[in-house]
């Protein structure tokens, strides 16, 4: 560091300040010499960026158990989902087997018919532990299970969703005062003579009274002073950011550029100067620009302490908004790509992943579970007729609870 220090003559040292390093704070903040007091922007400052690094430490603490629990779930987890998946596969096949063998109600073979086509349709959207010629297979049962109703299925849902979105356009057009109706529009028709239809009517209704009322109400609209003052603060406020952050990056550009450089030695180490300057700039990341200088400089407060408090509170609106990124970005870890084989193990409604000593205890009760059955299955006899019986009645009872038998 010392040597860097020694290099950086282009730009000015700040004044001395005590001997606090930074690493006992882990941030980038304001030091001012005994016996004088920050002013009320360099607090703001030194708390926010004690904030920003508090969420950064939070990012990295996520993340390195995002990736502890995904170890555990390739190891542990994904093998037992694995075995359940094909103990589910060969129960669907005995299970129709059972059914061609056995005599049932009307009633009874409709709802065990629908308990096998949907425990099928679901091995065929999550074939983990399944091989091709397993896939195949899925595909033969489903078509004899009655591909033609599935389809019907799948008309009469894409029917029931465009109804919906319909009734939407509508509701949105009559409260905007735009007179709407689709209602003859047909789903099943042409497409190209559907979406222009849909586009005739849309320009007709707001060709007449809906235009009149959108201007009545852009006229209604018309912002308020305070509103047009706010507005502008935000629009000044965003251009001194830009100007700051930009003024920083021409500064640190200026002495860590490449071309600039002779020796070729140091003309390397500054092309990788440069590229971390470069992204930082690009992502208007004011922590790692301060970052890039303080190293450069080999000072432990970096130029901070002669920073205008103008300057400051322009990269406190900054400091802000990285601080809600980078909460949103750690919220969120758990849905990015390289985590997606836990995505199974996500609670639907509270984004959480159960402590993994408790799903693999679910896994393997499930197993056990269905090893028993699956024994019932091979064995026939009476047993597998009761079994066939109390699955069908089970799913009857269960289509409203959305749950089944196995």
């Amino acid at each position: 560091m010392k040597k860097q220090a020694d290099q950086a003559h282009e730009l000015p040292l700040g004044p001395d300040l005590p001997k606090r390093t930074q690493e006992q704070t882990g941030a980038l903040l304001v030091m001012v010499p005994d016996g004088k007091q920050l002013s009320p922007a360099q607090t703001q400052f030194n708390k926010l960026m004690k904030k920003l690094e508090k969420a950064r430490k939070m990012h990295q603490q996520e993340q390195r158990r995002l990736d502890q629990l995904l170890g555990i779930c390739t190891l542990r987890l994904l093998p037992l989902v694995e075995t359940l998946h094909r103990l589910n596969f060969q129960m669907v096949h005995l299970g129709l087997a059972a059914m061609a063998e056995t005599k049932l109600t009307a009633r009874r073979r409709a709802s065990l018919e629908d308990l096998l086509r949907h425990k099928a349709l679901d091995l065929s959207f999550d074939s983990c532990g399944l091989a091709e010629e397993d896939l195949t297979r899925l595909n033969e049962l489903l078509a004899s299970l009655g591909g033609a109703k599935s389809e019907a299925l799948e008309k009469e849902e894409a029917a029931a969703a465009f109804d919906e979105l319909r009734g939407m356009m509508e509701n949105a057009a009559r409260e905007a005062g735009v007179p709407l109706d689709l209602s003859d529009l047909d789903l099943h028709g042409d497409p190209a003579e559907f979406e222009r239809i849909l586009k005739q009517r849309l320009e007709a209704a707001t060709a007449g009274g809906g235009r009149q009322f959108g201007e009545s109400a852009r006229r209604a609209r018309k912002p308020t002073k305070a509103q047009l003052k706010k507005e502008l603060q935000q629009q000044e406020a965003e251009a001194a950011r830009r100007r700051d952050l930009k003024s920083l990056y021409k500064q640190l550009a200026k002495v860590l550029h490449p071309d600039l450089e002779s020796d070729p030695e140091r003309k390397l180490h500054k092309e990788e100067w440069m590229k971390r300057l470069t992204t930082a700039h690009a992502a208007s990341d004011l922590r790692e620009l301060l970052a890039i200088e303080m190293e450069w400089l080999g000072e432990e407060a970096s130029n901070l302490t002669a920073a205008t408090d103008e300057k400051l509170k322009v990269y406190c609106g900054v400091l802000k908004e990285q601080i809600d990124e980078m909460k949103y970005r750690t919220q969120s870890l758990i849905g990015e790509p390289q985590y997606a084989a836990m995505s199974r193990f996500v609670h639907p409604y509270f984004g959480f992943i159960s402590p993994p000593e408790i799903i693999e205890n679910d896994l393997r009760d499930e197993i056990d579970r269905h090893e028993h059955m699956f024994a019932v299955l091979r064995s026939g006899g009476e047993h597998r007729r009761q079994m066939i019986h109390r699955w069908a009645d089970d799913h009857a009872r269960a289509l409203k609870e959305n749950d089944t038998p196995f």
